[in-house]
């Protein structure tokens, strides 16, 4: 095959490839899990094969707030509350897991705690409220929230009770005076708007992990954030597979070019 009929043929196998990726993509978590690992938290009851398994244990609690943080990133980043769809939920769940496990937590602990459907944007989550848009819209860009949630809640128990008092404020003076029915998840909502909106350290600090979502204790605190770890669907999907095949390419080009001058000397 002549080099540049080769080259040709390669470059559209990377093209159709690249295509044939797009919905692992749109399917891809948008979440990186990697502060697991990162940030300051324990709970024994996790670290326990033979704890009670139950939707209500302290593990639970763990797990939910654990998650929540990368919803809280979430947020930050897109402006929703929650996930598209419920296959990115799953996948967030397993990515989750996969995190979670590198610490040797056992792995029955995430679909025991976290049911994937839960976490899905609806409509009906709490009084329509998807996106910082809609909660400005229906509580408002002011609230207790945004003034005592802001700055320095994990030197300060006082500012830390302050801050946890804002949100169960807002969410029972506001958010549940709206949806008596969603008690649960309005207050999920208010605590992900005080982690991924309002405080300025951001969702992965100190302030959100030790008093927003009170996760305390010692786990290693590592804090490394690479390009392969922070993009690696894109990675994993298109540019490692793509460029694989461009070498390919080249290779062969190369060896056909070398083929042609021995013929020719």
């Amino acid at each position: 095959m002549p080099s540049s009929n080769f080259s040709l043929f390669t470059m559209h196998i990377v093209f159709v490839f690249s295509l044939s990726m797009v919905p692992l993509m749109i399917l891809a978590c948008p979440i990186n899990f990697g502060y697991v690992r990162n940030i300051t938290w324990y709970d024994p009851s996790c670290f326990n094969a033979s704890s009670i398994v139950s939707n209500e244990s302290q593990c639970c609690h763990t797990m939910k707030s654990l998650f929540s943080l990368g919803l809280a990133q979430h947020l930050n980043v897109s402006s929703m509350f929650l996930l598209p769809d419920n296959h990115t939920s799953v996948s967030c769940l397993k990515d989750f897991q996969v995190e979670l496990g590198s610490l040797e937590v056992p792995t029955h602990w995430v679909s025991t705690c976290l049911d994937s459907e839960y976490f899905v944007s609806s409509p009906s989550f709490c009084d329509r409220i998807e996106s910082l848009d809609d909660w400005f819209s229906i509580v408002g860009k002011e609230t207790l929230i945004n003034s005592y949630c802001k700055d320095n809640l994990y030197h300060s128990n006082y500012r830390c009770s302050n801050c946890l008092t804002a949100i169960r404020s807002t969410h029972q003076n506001g958010l549940m005076l709206i949806d008596h029915s969603k008690g649960e998840s309005c207050l999920l909502l208010a605590q992900l708007y005080a982690a991924g909106s309002v405080n300025v350290h951001g969702p992965e600090s100190k302030d959100v992990a030790s008093c927003i979502f009170q996760l305390n204790g010692p786990i290693v605190n590592v804090h490394y954030h690479s390009f392969l770890t922070k993009h690696k669907y894109v990675c994993r999907y298109v540019i490692l597979p793509s460029a694989l095949l461009l070498v390919l390419g080249v290779w062969f080009s190369f060896r056909d070019w070398v083929i042609r001058k021995c013929k020719i000397i």
